[in-house]
């Protein structure tokens, strides 16, 4: 026996986190959800599976835009067209207002009604199971559900529970709080959990846990997201994750040199290609002072905006500095006569204060802070101070 476990789905809802995205990424990050859900399916018909579970949120909302509605639709059709039951609950983000407002379903699927009930399935192998659940009709849920559950059934293989909710107390949480022992207390031989959106075990045996979302929508979503392809192992009911997100939220370090140009081609190239899409968040180590003023004014990251291409596979949203960068040091100069000339000299950081950070275009920028330009403004600097190390020590004449 093989089944599918997944949870929260939210179609309909957008990326969030995202600025100032360039159009080629655009229609990718709109049908990322449509298309991880469309993989899951592929895979369901591709591995025979049995049954498929939704557990919870499948739309964003309790109203989904027809969009939303169609993309489930089509794909429950396309299971039930293969002969593959699905069993789906509604969470707190899709809780059901009016029962009749909802699209009409295949027939292959079974929606869990608001009350506890569980519903029986045969598999192609002759197995009894019985799976049980509920729907929510209300946003939040304070009482613990799972109490409510009725024990295994006699004269099943195999009894599963379906559950959208976090683990809390009763009465002091929103989202049908419950205990890992009140799970326990019933012997099901899986809970399917849904609500948590990180891939999150609680017990490993019987399994209880968290599949995660289908397909990340902020950054707090990073790495890989799908669903368990679970199999019956012995009579031990064992998942397996299988990743379907087509875009990947990853956080990626480096070390950069160089001039600003020289910083891009090198972020370019270590990021390289990806098995799946990234959208990166990319903390940076330098002792370069115009790559460290370029990154806290945004400049960096704008020049990659302006650098990626439709072929890319990635994008990098966000660029920021180690919380520990390397440190250049000052010329071998005392810091004392240093500080009293430094006011005077108009210099790279000056330039930011006074407009230069408002300059996103790369080649204005290698332009004006090429190192001929650069010489002539510290020059002020350099008739001010001459800097030797002679013996061991640092004299200025």
């Amino acid at each position: 026996m093989k089944f599918i476990h997944a949870a929260d789905l939210h179609l309909g809802n957008p990326f969030v986190g995202l600025a100032n995205v360039p159009a080629w990424l655009q229609n990718n990050l709109q049908t990322a959800s449509e298309t991880a859900l469309a993989r899951l399916v592929d895979d369901a018909i591709a591995e025979s599976v049995d049954f498929v579970l939704l557990a919870g949120d499948l739309f964003d909302t309790t109203t989904p835009d027809t969009r939303a509605q169609l993309t489930l639709v089509t794909a429950l059709q396309r299971l039930d067209e293969a002969n593959i039951p699905v069993v789906m609950g509604f969470g707190n983000h899709d809780f059901v207002q009016d029962w009749q407002a909802l699209p009409v379903w295949p027939a292959n699927v079974t929606v869990l009604p608001a009350d506890i009930t569980t519903t029986q399935l045969t598999t192609t192998g002759g197995e009894k199971i019985a799976i049980t659940g509920f729907s929510y009709t209300t946003r939040h849920i304070t009482e613990d559900m799972a109490v409510k559950f009725p024990n295994k059934l006699p004269g099943v293989a195999f009894h599963i529970g379906m559950y959208h909710g976090s683990v809390g107390q009763d009465g002091a949480g929103d989202y049908a709080p419950f205990s890992l022992g009140d799970l326990q207390a019933h012997h099901y031989d899986y809970w399917a959990l849904g609500h948590i959106h990180v891939r999150q075990t609680l017990q490993a045996e019987p399994f209880v846990g968290y599949s995660g979302s289908l397909q990340g929508l902020n950054r707090n979503e990073s790495g890989t997201k799908g669903y368990y392809l679970v199999e019956n192992q012995g009579s031990r009911l064992v998942p397996e994750f299988t990743p379907v997100a087509p875009i990947v939220w990853a956080t990626h370090d480096i070390t950069l040199t160089g001039d600003l140009n020289t910083a891009v081609t090198q972020i370019r190239r270590e990021l390289g290609t990806p098995e799946e899409f990234e959208l990166v968040s990319l903390t940076v180590k330098t002792d370069e002072p115009q790559l460290l003023s370029m990154i806290e004014n945004g400049q960096l990251v704008a020049a990659l905006t302006r650098a990626s291409q439709s072929n890319d596979a990635f994008y990098v949203f966000d660029v920021r500095l180690d919380s520990t960068p390397l440190k250049a040091t000052l010329p071998a100069v005392d810091q004392h006569y240093w500080d009293e000339t430094a006011d005077a000299v108009f210099d790279f950081e000056t330039l930011q204060r006074l407009g230069l950070k408002q300059v996103t275009d790369a080649s204005i920028l290698t332009s004006f802070l090429s190192a001929d330009m650069m010489a002539e403004l510290k020059e002020a600097v350099e008739t001010k101070l001459r800097v030797a190390e002679q013996g061991g020590q640092t004299d200025v004449d």
